[in-house]
Parts: C-alpha cells; sequence; structure tokens
C-alpha cells in the first residue's frame, strides 16, 4: 500500500510541474512560442541542465569537503556551488535560442526560462523521491509535497528572472547590454535559489529546534511565494507592454493602409480577437494575427536596436506588411 501510495504522489507531483509549465505557456497571450521549442528547453533543463550541472558543481563541492568543519560542505555546497552552477547550466538553453532569433522580448525570455527550470526541477525532484525511500512512506509524500509545491517554483521562478533580463537585452543596442542585463539576472537567480537552499538546508540539521526548523521553513516559503508573485507581476508588465507595442504600431501601420483601422483596435485585445466573425471571409485569422503581432514587435524593435540587426528587422517588416495585405486583399 506504502510504495503505491509513492507512485501515485510522485506521478501527480510530476504532473503538477507539467501543469506549472503549461499555465505560464499560456500567460503568453499575444504571441505564444512554439510549444515544441517550450517543450525543448524544458527538456534542456531536465536533461543537460542536471548532468552539467553536477559535473560543474562536482569539483567544487570536492572542495568544501575538505573543510573541517561540521557540516560546512553541505552548507556551501547547497548555499553557493549550487545556486551558481545550476542557474549557469539551466541558462545555456539560450544560447541557441538567442543564435536562431527564437523570442522577441522579456515575456519570451521567461517563458523559456521557466521551462528549462521546470524541466530541471521534475529530474532533481525524482532523484530525491529515490533518495527518500529509505526514510518510509511518510517521509517521501512530504518531500514531494515541499519539492513539488516550493523546491520546483524555485528553479522555475530564478531561471524566469534570467530569462526575462536575456530577453531584455535581446533586442537592446550597445555591446554592454550582454553583459550588464544577463549579469543582474544571474546574480538575482542565484540569490532566489541561494536563500531557499539556506532555509531548507539549515533546518535540515540534526538537533536543530523545532522552532527554529518551523521558522526557516515558513521563512523559505514565504520567499518562494513573494518570488512567485513578483514574477506573476513583472509577466503582467511585460504584457501590458506587448500590448501597447501592438497597438501603437498596428495604428501606424493602419494609416499606412496596411490593414483596417477597426482591425489595429481588435487584434491588440487578445480577449476581442478571440471573437468571430471580424476577420475577413477566407482569411486565416491566426496566421494574421500573428502576421500584424510580429509586424508590430519589429517595428518597436528597429527602433531601439542598432547596427546590422536594423536591416535584417528592416526587411522583416517589410515581409509582413506584405503577407498581410496579399491576406486581406490590399
Amino acid at each position: 500500500m506504502g510504495s503505491a501510495l509513492i507512485v501515485v504522489a510522485v506521478s501527480i507531483a510530476t504532473f503538477v510541474i507539467f501543469g506549472y509549465l503549461l499555465f505560464i505557456w499560456w500567460l503568453d497571450r499575444y504571441e505564444r512560442e512554439p510549444l515544441w521549442i517550450v517543450l525543448l528547453a524544458f527538456l534542456w533543463g531536465a536533461v543537460g541542465g542536471t548532468c552539467l550541472g553536477c559535473l560543474l558543481s562536482a569539483p567544487f563541492a570536492f572542495i568544501a569537503g575538505l573543510i573541517p568543519i561540521a557540516g560546512a560542505q553541505e552548507v556551501i555546497s547547497a548555499v553557493i556551488v549550487a545556486p551558481f552552477a545550476e542557474e549557469f547550466t539551466k541558462a545555456l538553453v539560450f544560447i541557441p535560442l538567442v543564435a536562431t532569433f527564437h523570442f522577441d522580448n522579456e515575456t519570451d525570455g521567461l517563458i523559456y526560462g521557466a521551462a528549462a527550470g521546470l524541466g530541471f526541477a521534475a529530474v532533481e525532484n525524482l532523484l530525491y523521491y529515490f533518495s527518500a525511500l529509505e526514510g518510509g512512506t511518510g517521509a517521501v509524500l512530504t518531500l514531494v509535497v515541499m519539492r513539488t509545491l516550493f523546491s520546483a517554483l524555485v528553479h522555475c521562478t530564478s531561471s524566469a528572472i534570467l530569462g526575462m533580463a536575456i530577453g531584455y537585452a535581446r533586442h537592446r543596442s550597445g555591446p554592454g547590454r550582454w553583459l550588464k542585463w544577463p549579469l543582474a539576472g544571474y546574480l538575482i537567480a542565484v540569490a532566489n535559489h541561494a536563500l531557499w537552499n539556506l532555509s531548507a538546508t539549515f533546518a535540515g540539521f540534526t538537533g536543530t529546534p523545532d522552532v527554529l526548523r518551523g521558522g526557516l521553513l515558513l521563512l523559505g516559503i514565504l520567499l518562494v511565494i513573494g518570488a512567485s508573485i513578483v514574477l506573476f507581476l513583472l509577466t503582467q508588465m511585460s504584457l501590458k507592454r506587448e500590448h501597447e507595442v501592438i497597438r501603437r504600431y498596428l495604428h501606424q501601420e493602419a494609416d499606412k493602409g496596411t490593414l483596417p483601422h477597426e482591425h489595429a483596435d481588435i487584434i491588440p485585445f487578445w480577449r476581442k480577437r478571440r471573437k468571430s466573425g471580424w476577420a475577413p471571409q477566407g482569411v486565416d485569422k491566426e496566421e494574421y494575427i500573428k502576421a500584424a503581432t510580429l509586424l508590430a514587435f519589429r517595428q518597436h524593435q528597429m527602433e531601439i536596436a542598432e547596427g546590422d540587426r536594423l536591416e535584417r528587422y528592416r526587411n522583416e517588416i517589410q515581409g509582413f506588411r506584405k503577407q498581410i495585405r496579399m491576406m486581406l486583399g490590399r
């Protein structure tokens, strides 16, 4: 009975993580990233992030083990080594994404970062569950709850914050953008990860008074909840900026005759554009919305970019205009 309960609990916990992933992907209402690429980011976190994270952490954990102080290796490994190593290896997913221009803004960076973080958490959680089997059913179920509700969100929010920073730098100008913004995001991600590990590590020490143990766990839980709320608010702010960009540039395109003014008043509002009857008959509404949205994004990106990217954005803008006009018979 105990084994069956553990299998059910672990299965539910894994599905909950996928639920987190789908919810975060759904939040990107204006121009959702292809789900298959989001799943690849999840897979990178699950396989590449965990394997490289272990390899990168191992030598530093070995050095920490040479310190002749009780508990030093555990604290240093959990609070310093793991956050720095794991946030770095999860973030490597952005190298191909940046190289292939697969995201447009902070929201997209958040989605991919969250996916990588959740993939990492899914595999890491399974390893912890297997290692806790000797403690019995109660120990495993407690671990399932804690790691599903909190540890998974730590990985998710940490990588998502770093992803937002990379997404912000993605279309900005100046070579310094690839240093200051990703570095700031990385340090915030590491700090968020380290604070949770700090509270969990000291709470787990043998001999820690129950009152202190409870206080440390409560502090860690509050930090996770606070980080999740902040991330949600940042997501809403980013989506609001997307709405304003789409509305502003589509009205400019309507003035040029690219699309009707009434469509420029519908496409920036995700609820309005879901309704039927407003798109011309025979027009693929989803493709039309996607082309119009990307046209607005490229107009905005061309304003804030510089160098050889300007020509690429200019060509893409012309391509989207042509596509929209052909769809509408203009």
